[in-house]
């Protein structure tokens, strides 16, 4: 084999095993998407610390929202989105989670009566690193 031989046949292998990365990383995508889920569970299912009214304990402002009949929770849009990173041969995995109810930016960022109530940035806090270590080990 000479050298131009050598080089092409390395070039083949090279691609084969990015292939094959990259459709560990696709594959791996449905896990991560449940693992954010899991993490908008429990962080919207804590129990309130603010007022009560009745039986529902409303979160203090700064926690999270408290429950309440779990709309918050239970409604959310999926997308898995994928695509060339760019570089290389690479792939990129965008997840995304929107919540379907409308009143979820004013729990967030707070109205001019209500202190806000962020949660967002928690879920991902938290779902972050079980996602990182599924990914960790491509």
């Amino acid at each position: 084999m000479n050298p131009s031989q050598g080089a092409a046949h390395i070039e083949v292998v090279v691609k084969e095993m990015v292939q094959d990365i990259n459709q560990a990383a696709l594959s791996r995508s449905t896990r991560a998407m449940n693992l954010l889920r899991n993490a908008t569970v429990q962080i919207l299912g804590q129990n309130g610390g603010g007022r009560s009214y009745g039986r529902h304990v409303a979160s203090a402002p700064g926690q999270p929202p408290a429950p309440d009949t779990g709309s918050l929770r239970r409604n959310w849009q999926e997308q898995i989105l994928t695509g060339a990173s760019g570089k290389g041969n690479g792939v990129r995995i965008i997840l995304r989670r929107k919540s379907k109810m409308f009143y979820q930016k004013f729990l967030e960022h707070g109205t001019r009566k209500m202190a806000p109530r962020p949660h967002i940035e928690r879920i991902k806090q938290k779902a972050r690193p079980e996602i990182a270590a599924l990914y960790a080990n491509l």
